[in-house]
């Protein structure tokens, strides 16, 4: 069994390894096959999202018929998400995934160019490389869920905090049709 390890140094290195995503597929292709039962015939077009010429475009014609104006802002958090765990579980080696990933908005703006509308999102995201979250999952399980005596929660603690990950990333919407 290796041995703990969660130096500044590693830990550099593994949130050197998130990367967005590189693939020619489109990016409503891919969350039809990897998440059918909430992510089919998602009203989308256009890019990953990453930069505001590769931008997630919404398709009005593609959204559930309803009066008034289709709630775009949701169906953005929802595809966001989706893009995160496309980038640290879906599209990495078996041996190189991450868990506990949870994502916040730092913020969100509309920005005007020309004809087109864009929605920005701005995500913090915070996850653990699976061996690490394995291993404090372990930690915690042998010490009786951290109620064994013994067992040092400020260490447990500070391991969890060293050992993860923080990263922030971008997405652009194209909302021009929505409006």
């Amino acid at each position: 069994m290796t041995e703990w390890n969660a130096s500044t140094d590693l830990m550099a290195k593994v949130r050197a390894l998130i990367q967005p995503i590189q693939t020619d597929e489109p990016l409503r292709q891919v969350l039809m096959h990897d998440f059918p039962r909430d992510s089919s015939n998602l009203p989308i077009s256009g890019g990953w999202g990453y930069t505001q010429v590769d931008a997630i475009m919404f398709v009005r014609r593609l959204f559930p018929k309803m009066p008034g104006k289709p709630q775009f802002v949701p169906l953005e958090y929802h595809i966001a998400q989706k893009i995160v765990y496309e980038e640290l579980v879906i599209f990495r080696p078996n041996d190189s995934r991450f868990s506990g990933i949870e994502l916040q908005r730092k913020d969100q703006k509309m920005i005007a160019d020309g004809e087109r509308k864009y929605d920005v999102l701005n995500l913090s995201i915070t996850c653990w490389s699976d061996w690490h979250w394995n291993q404090l999952k372990q930690e915690w399980k042998d010490n009786d869920l951290g109620m064994r005596p013994s067992f040092d929660r400020e260490a447990h603690a500070a391991k969890h905090n060293a050992s993860q990950v923080k990263y922030e990333r971008q997405l652009w919407f194209d909302i021009t049709e929505m409006f």
